[in-house]
């Protein structure tokens, strides 16, 4: 499956495409997506080999989307340490939608796979916006017929703000970021606070999984998106926030959100502006100087140089003292 980041030029919240931001960030973060909603799988894939995300060719003609519908899905092929082979659908539903026949269409993308494929799946359906009535079972009974397919379904309303603050799971703070894009639809200073925490939060975690730090940061900017003076704004605040500890920034290098990007933007012409600033102070200092050595091989008094030039009479002697 081919991930592409979009990365707009210019901040308009109706260019937000959580489609493509949900796939990022699941398919960049997979062993910790998996760390955080199915542990117990996550316990037997052996992670030393890659995870595979099958080609959106084979998904197309497994998985048929409903026009105008908004929905993430993906299909990860992973190894277990038994030596055996893995299917996981990931089902991450955008809008808030109350479908009668989700978990049957959920049901269908179960046959439909190991029908053609062969192969069992592990189901996993995220709901991103408010709780949905929406069930995890399909059930279906019919002359003594009987069927019963239930799967994993997660709703981010309903986890525990507090408990995700605590967590110690980067996706943890993918789920922040989308409870409050919910919880601040009509609140944009309140969506700036947040973003602002959220990112002073993540950014700072230097260790080796610096590519999955980078990918949610750009999930989290993306996702809370501000109309342009208050993303303005939240630059200036964050350079404010993270003076003297500009390094760790650094070691993205390219790899940066446009928020993080333009802080070490502004560092970069703020330390510009200065050093002409020091410069231009240092050719006055340097001119005065010149004037005053000039007075002094006149013969004028330290006194009156002092009086003219507006400067103590002991610099005046300082400099008189160099000239011997």
């Amino acid at each position: 499956m081919q991930l592409v980041w979009e990365k707009p030029n210019v901040y308009k919240l109706s260019q937000v495409n959580q489609d493509n931001l949900w796939k990022k960030l699941i398919a960049d973060l997979f062993e910790d997506f998996l760390l955080f909603f199915l542990p117990d799988l996550h316990a037997e894939v052996d992670f030393s080999k890659q995870v595979e995300f099958l080609q959106q060719e084979l998904f197309k003609e497994i998985i048929e989307h409903r026009q105008g519908r908004k929905v993430a899905d993906q299909i990860a092929k992973v190894h277990l340490k038994s030596g055996k082979e893995q299917w996981i659908l990931v089902h991450t539903e955008i809008q808030a939608v109350d479908e009668i026949h989700f978990a049957k269409r959920m049901f269908e993308y179960f046959y439909r796979i190991s029908d053609r494929y062969g192969k069992k799946i592990v189901a996993i359906a995220i709901f991103t916006n408010k709780s949905t009535k929406s069930t995890n079972q399909y059930h279906e009974k019919y002359f003594g017929t009987e069927i019963t397919y239930t799967f994993n379904k997660y709703v981010v309303s309903d986890f525990d703000e507090e408990e995700l603050k605590k967590s110690p799971k980067l996706f943890s703070k993918a789920l922040l970021a989308s409870i409050y894009l919910n919880q601040t639809k009509n609140e944009m200073s309140h969506r700036s606070a947040y973003k602002r925490a959220l990112l002073k939060e993540v950014w700072p975690l230097n260790n080796d999984k610096r590519t999955e730090v980078s990918a949610l940061l750009y999930f989290i900017d993306y996702l809370l998106k501000l109309p342009r003076a208050m993303s303005e704004q939240l630059i200036r605040d964050v350079r404010e926030e993270i003076r003297g500890e500009e390094e760790i920034l650094h070691l993205y290098k390219e790899d940066l959100p446009p928020t993080l990007a333009a802080v070490l933007e502004l560092e970069r012409q703020e330390g510009f502006e200065q050093g002409i600033e020091q410069g231009i102070e240092q050719g006055i200092e340097q001119t005065i100087k010149q004037i005053i050595s000039g007075l002094i091989e006149t013969g004028a008094a330290d006194e009156w140089i002092a009086e003219v030039s507006k400067l103590p009479v002991t610099k005046i002697m300082e400099i008189r003292k160099k000239l011997k």
